[in-house]
């Protein structure tokens, strides 16, 4: 049996489609496609926390005999930017001519079991924080509440200006903490 070959005789331009084709069908060289172009999502943004009185400081006695004094303190607190945080605690120092005298705090428990933890995003909500403190002879209060960034983690705190309470009342209706503290809404 006898082979027979063919030679074809093939131009430069017939050879460079023909390559081209090659590369095309292999998915080679540089080639466009008509995808979507995806939509950018937003960055979520960095969380800012404010928080004031809002309303009367209000000192009770205490049901609880361990302890002479129940303070009832509505803070505001507000989220402005669109981020989201955890509140881990709420901090009541209390001084006399400079000197801390008392230091309080309620843990991220106490406020979680509240249902207070999370502050959502461009929030803004009134809520009693009750302390629990066995001074009446004190000029000074400073309030701290700490947060965490959901965003970063990033931890910080806020301090609630004594002068944006609208003032101090004393209430002669005994009040009952818990030994963990409250924070409940208004």
């Amino acid at each position: 049996m006898k082979r027979t070959c063919a030679v074809v005789r093939v131009g430069p331009l017939a050879l460079g489609i023909a390559l081209t084709a090659m590369l095309w069908a292999c998915g080679g060289g540089d080639h466009v496609t008509n995808l979507p172009t995806p939509t950018p999502t937003p960055p979520t943004p960095a969380v800012t926390v404010a928080a004031t009185g809002a309303g009367l400081l209000v000192i009770h006695p205490s049901l609880d005999s361990r302890l002479a004094f129940a303070l009832e303190s509505p803070i505001r607190i507000t989220e402005s930017t669109g981020g989201t945080a955890d509140w881990n605690f709420a901090r009541m120092e209390m001084f006399r001519k400079g000197a801390k005298i008392e230091v309080y705090e309620l843990g991220a428990d106490v406020i979680d079991k509240a249902g207070f933890k999370r502050v959502a995003a461009n929030s803004n909500k009134t809520v009693t924080v009750a302390f629990r403190t066995n001074q009446d002879d004190f000029d000074d209060i400073i309030m701290t509440l700490g947060f965490a960034d959901l965003k970063d983690g990033r931890q910080f705190t806020v301090q609630v200006p004594l002068s944006s309470f609208a003032g101090v009342d004393i209430s002669i209706i005994p009040l009952s903490v818990p030994d963990h503290g409250v924070v409940r809404p208004d």
